[in-house]
């Protein structure tokens, strides 16, 4: 038994190694989305201001090329963060499952184990009643 409980230890440890990484990367792609709407906003804002001052919007194209590129790059992250997050999750399922397996084996494990102690408790009363029974039969 005490080998199943340190394989289920292991296999929690694991998963919540799993879960944590794949946190991570969930919260790094937040960031990217993040990232992807503040430079949404400054573009914005370079179009208002280069709207206002045609002499500034000869440098707007450059910045809009440069805005275009990161954002490319932004979209191109996320789309692999979401592949390893897909896998990670993959991951998670299959640690989950797996410790599951260990958990359902541990408690078959102890049901078993308290069957045949109350069995053999069981069979220890049921003695104990026939020999009262025969001394309360016996006669004098």
């Amino acid at each position: 038994m005490k080998s199943l409980q340190n394989l289920i230890r292991v296999h929690k440890w694991k998963l919540d190694e799993k879960r944590r990484e794949l946190a991570d990367f969930a919260e790094m792609r937040e960031g990217f989305l993040v990232r992807l709407h503040k430079l949404d906003e400054e573009l914005q804002q370079e179009i208002n201001i280069a709207d206002k001052d045609p002499e500034l919007g000869f440098a707007f194209a450059s910045y809009a090329a440069a805005a275009k590129t990161q954002r490319e790059n932004i979209h191109v992250s996320i789309k692999d963060l979401d592949e390893k997050i897909a896998a990670l999750n993959e991951e998670v399922a299959d640690c989950f499952q797996e410790l599951k397996k260990y958990e359902i084996a541990l408690e078959a494990r102890m049901a078993r184990e308290k069957y045949s102690r109350d069995r053999t408790e069981q069979m220890t009363i049921d003695d104990m009643a026939i020999e009262l029974y025969r001394r309360k039969s016996a006669p004098l």
